[in-house]
């Protein structure tokens, strides 16, 4: 295999991260981190179809999920420790087991020389599974088209963690399709193209366009327009960086990595519609069996893919329209029939989903995590046991399952990241218009629902907002302070009721039902983006022709329904 898996200028495997700011001398008290994670769960909630006062019209639901895929092309740390009391053990140092770089290998692995089983004899295309017949055996109809299984059910696939959950299983099925796509665009345009010089122009030109809509599509969606501006608009060698330098380009910083990045579990739904017939909540109802014969209840993956899943029409996630154009009509979504329990729909139209809002809530199942889904650990007891011991004398609200909010925190304690307005002073400093939050925007939230899933009162109400903890309101946790720089427009522009509730009509003020990342979440994400992308000599910005377009879309200007679309994918328009 050629040079092309060296890793550049920006790391490789197994390097620990870096980080922008010096290090903290002391985290938080781990009681008050506990309570945090409390306050930002939800009430329980159900699947939805229409409109939804939590969806954030900026972000449709599927970018949570390539947001997903793109995490787990950057990053993975399974050797580090959730508790203060392991600092100093060497085989315990948060260290990154990808490459940090866009360079698709949780897609590719280390290539066909190196990983034969994943890909097809040509040497060129990826495997996956395109019958009817079921791999493994399960307790469900198997879809037609999945990963690529062992007999245990277990994806072949460049990372497991891109088989979590159904929609990011999909969308990673979707990149093979896609990757296949264009060995075949390639081969018919020049049938001397084969072997080794087949895959690496097919994989440069998929990994260029997935660049681009990296930089293009996904990230002016999720990010306020003016925290990107200066570096959209400036040429690479004016780019001006203010905290991933290029000194700290040797891996991820730790503030990306345990806090800026993981905004996107707060725009996580309760559940989704995958197809006409199908809506699934994201874990299921109840899970007292880690070892129980899995099924199609829920989106929750790591076996095969359960024909029911099958997204019909990925319109449903993604709009053909560009970050700063939402579709007008968004549609009234589909109709359940009033038989209970046939899971037939009235109205069969495709209407786009959100993500929720970008702000310091997360919806209720995310507060008490499978066991399938909690980060490994070496010490004893596993993740769950780490994590009671890191609390004591406190306890979790489940003493078997944690809540995600609170892995979290104290995965950011652990690595001992300077809270949010050390980073905001550096960036004022630094000329940005940029103030430390306010404490009125340092608050969580709830929707008041009865057990149904229902607006208690019938109408939908912001139950009164809740401060943080005061001792946390000028040196606030990063990744709570990123959260709650998302929610500052909602908590601006909302007037208090004389009960303390926010009443229904705010939300007709589209403002109100839209969040973005602001400058020191943003920022972080941004430089980070583009410093990779700048300090990789095979990146898009590097190494592409100058003439080089993507096969998809209009060319200049491209979204990731054009990749699914060349995929032989369906994205319709919403309705």
């Amino acid at each position: 295999m050629s040079a092309n898996f060296g890793h550049g200028q920006v790391g490789s495997r197994e390097q620990q991260f870096s980080n922008l700011l010096p290090l903290r001398a002391k985290g938080y008290d781990t009681g008050l981190l506990l309570e945090l994670s409390k306050a930002m769960a939800s009430a329980p909630d159900k699947v939805k179809d229409g409109a939804d006062p939590e969806e954030n019209l900026w972000v449709p639901a599927g970018y949570t999920y390539f947001g997903q895929f793109i995490d787990h092309d950057l990053t993975f740390d399974n050797t580090s420790s959730l508790n203060p009391a392991d600092d100093g053990k060497a085989n315990l140092i948060p260290t990154n087991l990808r490459t940090p770089r866009f360079d698709l290998d949780s897609l590719y692995g280390d290539g066909p020389d190196a990983n034969p089983f994943m890909y097809d004899e040509d040497g060129a295309s990826l495997l996956f599974k395109d019958s009817f017949e079921n791999q493994t055996q399960t307790n469900y109809v198997q879809a037609r088209k999945d990963l690529l299984r062992s007999p245990n059910g277990r994806a072949i696939i460049g990372d497991k963690r891109n088989d979590e959950n159904s929609i990011v299983n999909q969308i990673h099925l979707t990149f093979i399709k896609y990757h296949n796509a264009v060995v075949k665009k390639l081969k018919g345009d020049d049938s001397t193209l084969s072997g080794t010089l087949l895959f690496e122009k097919a994989r440069n030109a998929v990994r260029w366009t997935y660049q681009k809509l990296v930089i293009e599509d996904f990230l002016p969606r999720i990010v306020k327009a003016e925290v990107l501006q200066d570096l959209r608009s400036s040429t690479q060698a004016n780019r001006q960086y203010a905290l991933y330098t290029e000194d700290k380009r040797s891996n991820l910083p730790r503030e990306f990595v345990v806090a800026a990045y993981r905004f996107g579990h707060s725009g996580v739904r309760f559940g989704y519609r995958l197809n006409r017939d199908t809506r699934r909540s994201i874990f299921p109802a109840t899970i007292t069996d880690p070892s129980s014969t899995p099924d199609d209840q829920s989106l929750l993956g790591f076996d095969p893919l359960p024909k029911s899943h099958v997204i019909d029409d990925w319109g449903r996630f993604f709009p053909s329209t560009k970050p700063d154009n939402i579709p007008d009509d968004l549609g009234p979504g589909p109709k359940d029939k009033k038989k209970e329990g046939d899971g037939l729909l009235e109205d069969p139209a495709v209407r786009l989903q959100f993500a929720y809002k970008l702000d310091p809530t997360l919806v209720d199942p995310l507060s008490i995590l499978p066991p399938t889904v909690l980060p490994t650990s070496d010490n004893p007891g596993g993740a769950l046991q780490e994590v009671k011991d890191t609390i004591k004398p406190d306890t979790l609200p489940d003493p078997n399952r944690p809540s995600l909010a609170l892995l979290n925190l104290l995965r950011g304690n652990r690595y001992l990241v300077q809270g949010g307005q050390a980073i905001a002073k550096v960036l004022k400093e630094k000329g940005f218009p940029v103030e430390p939050l306010e404490a009125k925007y340092l608050v969580t939230r709830n929707n008041p629902l009865d057990d149904k899933g229902d607006p208690i009162d019938g109408t939908f109400q912001f139950n009164p907002i809740s401060s943080i903890d005061l001792s946390l309101e000028t040196d606030t946790p990063l990744w709570f302070y990123i959260l709650a720089e998302g929610q500052k427009n909602v908590v601006d522009k909302v007037t208090l009721g004389e009960d303390g509730t926010f009443s229904e009509d705010v939300l007709k003020d589209p403002c109100i039902a839209k969040t973005q990342l602001g400058w020191v979440g943003g920022r972080i994400i941004a430089e980070v983006f583009y410093g990779l992308l700048d300090s990789d000599p095979e990146s898009l910005f590097n190494a592409a022709p100058k003439d080089w377009v993507p096969l998809i879309g209009n060319k200049n200007e491209i979204v990731f329904a054009d990749l699914l679309k060349f995929a032989g994918e369906i994205v319709s328009p919403s309705s």
